[in-house]
């Protein structure tokens, strides 16, 4: 079957043994959700491994960079779809009213019980099936049968993961800021700048943050470059020297002892440390 880009569904099974790169760390620019149903072995996402196991529910957003490490016998569905096609029959913030897409904090992995996973099992056989008939307006089929699951999904993943998931304004705010960081992150750094982009003040930044995720605005944006940072000492063959001035740190010297503080590694131990698990 010929599948568009901007939207991929199949079987996980199938997917694996004809995409072999997955051992190797790599990232997209789409939305892949994933429910395994049989198997067992690792998912690391941006430096984080989680266990894979039937029920296991992964969701992985743009720019994470992942890798697999699998028992031949996994399954389960996966499919990928960009921000495009979903966002075509809805409003530019759909998205991120889902718990698990509305923040870089949202944890990319949850588990699912028998009755959830069969419920969420059902809709991707309705959206499978809607692919391969290509009837009349079956891409807007799709799209509705992605919202139904996303509407399952929230309310599985709210009630295993309640910290910060109840305020909707805030929320809303935060992934603004959190868009703008990963806009700007590598030019601008004073807080205030975002604030002013975001028409509110510094002290109601602050507090939406902690209210949300219970860090700081300079926390968030820490957290942003250290993992830009993570991603390019070990997913670029730039020298630290390199990444240093990537990042828009002139002194190479202080930008390891912050990676060191931070990490309690320099960058090149890092890497070592990456380097040895593939």
């Amino acid at each position: 079957m010929k599948f568009e880009k901007s939207f991929y569904i199949r079987n996980f099974n199938e997917h694996v043994r004809e995409n072999l790169f997955i051992e190797k760390p790599h990232g997209h620019n789409f939305y892949l959700i994933l429910l395994v149903t049989k198997g067992s072995g690792t998912h690391t996402i941006d430096f984080l491994e989680y266990k894979v196991f039937p029920g296991a529910m992964f969701i992985v957003s743009p720019g994470q960079i992942h890798q697999w490490r699998l028992s031949n016998d996994v399954d389960g569905c996966i499919l990928f779809f960009t921000k495009e096609f979903f966002l075509h029959d809805f409003d530019t913030e759909k998205l991120t009213r889902f718990p698990f897409f509305n923040s870089t904090f949202s944890s990319p992995m949850f588990q699912l019980n028998s009755k959830e996973k069969n419920q969420i099992l059902a809709k991707y056989e309705l959206i499978h099936e809607e692919y391969q008939s290509r009837s009349l307006s079956y891409q807007e089929m799709i799209r509705i049968y992605l919202n139904a699951m996303f509407i399952q999904l929230s309310r599985v993943y709210l009630t295993k993961n309640e910290k910060g998931q109840k305020f909707s304004y805030d929320l809303l705010q935060l992934n603004r800021y959190e868009a703008l960081v990963d806009k700007y992150f590598k030019l601008h750094r004073p807080i205030s700048c975002y604030s002013k982009k975001m028409n509110i003040t510094d002290r109601q930044l602050s507090y939406l943050c902690k209210k949300t995720v219970g860090k700081t605005p300079s926390e968030i944006m820490m957290n942003r470059i250290m993992l830009e940072a993570k991603r390019l000492i070990v997913h670029s063959v730039l020298s630290i020297s390199a990444i240093s001035e990537e990042l828009n740190y002139n002194d190479s010297s202080y930008f390891i002892r912050l990676f060191k503080k931070i990490t309690k590694q320099t960058p090149e131990q890092f890497r070592n440390e990456q380097y040895s698990r593939y």
